[in-house]
């Protein structure tokens, strides 16, 4: 029989409880902080770098200087070979030590937990529950060095009862966080949930997935940040946005696709092609007329005399 109380007097006599610092010290000894990890992040932009400016690129570009073109390709791909840094998790022996150490966690929010439901839903059902999500937690969270590590525990186990009713309930995570939370009827056409709807707790079919399963693969979460300088003088932007502006629709619209604003190439005639709907073969037919187009505009021509 399931007995919480004599697990957690067995942890308390015979383990250890972890202070949020010495998380911190862990993760921080791995390097598995996201302080370290935007570290990385930094350097690897720093090592991919361009030599070149957008107006650089542009105007190689635009004027056919194919060895520029060829350079600045080179570089590229010499720098598509760089790895972007990945999040460094803990090893499986700090995995287990942080577990361990917050295990208390998980004893209280199962308590917690099964009080809230009024004991409908059975504690070791909830103490799994709690405890897979302390596992995923620690696996794949990167610290950010704050004492609220426990907190953050805390916020996990919450989402994963809302997730397991909602599967217990064959209902949305959505309709089962308004029924756990009720949600006001004022909010009830935001989650598109039915008036009156009450969960069933009808789960003695349903099995917790066991802790030896608890470890599945998740996909790292990616560190979205723009790192895009402006490297060109505002001055050649402006002109050169000036001269997209004198084209046709049709020619301004293929080169804002064929170049970012960095003069980097964005997408392929194949796949302009296939955004536009129109033929591969006219796509680069637009292009060369709109680079003959450029290649006219006085402004732009006077930027290929100051680099000489």
């Amino acid at each position: 029989m399931f007995d919480l109380d004599m697990i957690e007097l067995d942890w308390k006599n015979n383990s250890f409880c972890l202070s949020e610092e010495e998380i911190i010290e862990i993760y921080r000894g791995e390097g598995a902080t996201l302080k370290q990890y935007f570290e990385e992040v930094d350097k690897y932009y720093e090592k991919t770098k361009s030599s070149f400016s957008a107006e650089d690129r542009l105007l190689a570009a635009m004027f056919g200087n194919r060895e520029l073109c060829d350079v600045i390709e080179k570089e590229r791909k010499l720098h598509e070979k760089i790895p972007y840094p990945s999040k460094t998790r803990l090893s499986k022996e700090s995995q287990r030590k942080v577990i361990e150490g917050c295990l208390g966690v998980v004893f209280d929010e199962t308590r917690n937990w099964y009080n809230f439901f009024n004991g409908k839903i059975p504690m070791e059902k909830i103490y799994y529950v709690c405890l897979e999500a302390l596992m995923n937690a620690v696996k794949y969270n990167t610290h950010n060095e704050k004492p609220t590590f426990k907190f953050y525990i805390e916020k996990c186990i919450e989402r994963n009862i809302i997730k397991y009713v909602a599967r217990w309930e064959h209902i949305s995570y959505r309709e089962a966080y308004r029924i756990i939370f009720d949600i006001p009827e004022c909010e009830m056409d935001v989650f598109s949930i039915k008036k009156g709807k009450e969960l069933s707790f009808d789960y003695d079919k349903e099995e917790v997935e066991p802790p030896s399963k608890i470890f599945y693969r998740m996909k790292d979460e990616s560190y979205d940040v723009d790192y895009i300088k402006d490297i060109s003088s505002n001055e050649f932007m402006y002109d050169y946005k000036e001269a997209l502006n004198n084209l046709d629709d049709e020619a301004k619209n293929v080169m804002g696709l064929l170049f970012d604003a960095s003069g980097n190439t964005v997408l392929t005639y194949n796949e302009i092609s296939e955004y536009l709907g129109v033929n591969p073969d006219k796509i680069s037919k637009i292009k060369k007329k709109a680079i003959k187009k450029l290649r006219e505009n006085e402004k732009l021509k006077s930027y290929i005399i100051k680099k000489h």
